[in-house]
């Protein structure tokens, strides 16, 4: 039987996570951290009255460009060993789609442990990052900008933060919503600040660092602009004297590595995290009125985890009718119609795949292009 924990039962689950995840929550730690976990749904299984199993569900809210939805954040799914292969798991993920379902939540995210495990309950990756790492003789200044850097000392908000945010994740397919509790609680905890201002004196990029053991790792680097980009760099650089490396983890699109005096350093491509559809009905009436689709189409969705996903979908802009029957309708799983929408892959490179079948040929594509919106796929937090 599932069961949603209560407050006197997060300790439990605390429990479960330090055993599970490998790492230790001092005592006087413990009520905060259970405190950080107050908006989060524990649901639990229990075994001879022990918490056996658990899975917390975070409701979340994603841009897709520059319109909101709601989304469903799946975190510490965890199992005692002696537990394992029961199938706790399994319940537990098809009870957090039914909850979301029910709570319109029509799209979820979740960080995977092992990406193949996650894909058989129909998520699928949807965005990478880049780590670049570079040496000291990297850090080399590009031309001279006309703005400025002001440095914030940890655990402080600017308010320019969320604005330079919101303008960059409009840009790109499911950054996350930040409330001023995010920000505070995990976006920028024990991280310096720096914003650049330009010759206006507005704000148009900001990174967030740490300077540890002679080494300068960048969590966040956030240009709306050229000049903000040369800037941000700069200031990167100006820590020469006092490291002998650099560590910057950037969004796969981010041009700034190429602009170096030498692009030749080492760079890894790292995949991240996993989303999918939970209610495609839901979510496709919402989404075909917010973005350029005036094609009709007919959609075959196949979703063995949620059931009500499998159908066919015929759509237009204004409406969408489900159990259309029509003959060769485009035909996927759950896993492809998520990255196709998110834009992780295009439809030419899922029919590759085998991904996609579509028996209508050319036209028919080219009407699923215009699902993903033209943005790319990108998501800078953890939960």
């Amino acid at each position: 039987m599932i069961t949603k924990l209560e407050h006197n039962q997060l300790e439990e689950s605390l429990q479960l996570s330090e055993y599970a995840f490998q790492y230790t929550v001092p005592r006087e730690d413990r009520e905060r951290r259970i405190q950080q976990t107050k908006n989060h749904t524990v649901y639990g299984i229990y075994e001879e009255e022990k918490l056996a199993a658990k899975l917390h569900l975070i409701p979340l809210e994603i841009q897709m460009g520059k319109h909101v939805y709601p989304m469903g954040g799946i975190a510490g799914v965890a199992t005692y060993p002696e537990f394992r292969r029961r199938g706790y798991v399994r319940r537990l993920m098809n009870h957090s789609l039914q909850k979301m379902k029910e709570d319109g939540q029509v799209l979820s995210m979740l960080h995977p442990f092992y990406i193949d495990f996650y894909r058989k309950f129909g998520w699928e990756v949807f965005t990478y990052f880049h780590k670049a790492q570079l040496e000291k003789k990297d850090l080399v200044p590009l031309k001279p900008h006309n703005g400025q850097i002001k440095r914030f000392t940890k655990d402080t908000y600017p308010n320019e933060l969320e604005s330079i945010y919101n303008r960059y994740a409009e840009e790109y397919n499911g950054m996350l919503v930040r409330s001023e509790n995010w920000w505070r609680e995990r976006s920028i905890t024990d991280l310096w600040i720096a914003i650049y201002y330009n010759e206006q004196a507005e704000a148009t990029g900001y990174l967030t660092y740490e300077v540890k053991k002679e080494k300068i790792k960048v969590e966040e680097f956030v240009p709306l602009t050229s000049d903000a980009r040369i800037g941000l760099w700069n200031f990167i650089c100006q820590h020469d004297s006092m490291v002998k490396e650099a560590e910057l983890i950037l969004n796969p699109c981010e041009p700034l590595l190429y602009m170096l005096r030498d692009p030749a350093v080492k760079m890894e491509k790292y995949p991240y995290f996993m989303a999918r559809i939970v209610d495609v009905e839901n979510f496709l009436k919402k989404y075909l009125k917010e973005i350029d689709f005036s094609y009709q189409l007919s959609l075959s969705i196949t979703d063995p985890t949620a059931a009500w996903n499998t159908n066919t979908f015929f759509v237009n802009k204004n409406e969408v009718i489900v159990g259309e029957k029509m003959e060769d309708p485009v035909s996927m799983d759950i896993n492809a119609f998520t990255g196709l929408v998110f834009g992780i892959h295009t439809p030419q490179a899922l029919l590759q795949m085998g991904k996609l079948q579509c028996g209508q040929g050319q036209g028919e594509l080219h009407k699923l292009q215009a699902f993903s919106q033209g943005k790319q796929p990108f998501f800078y937090d953890f939960f």
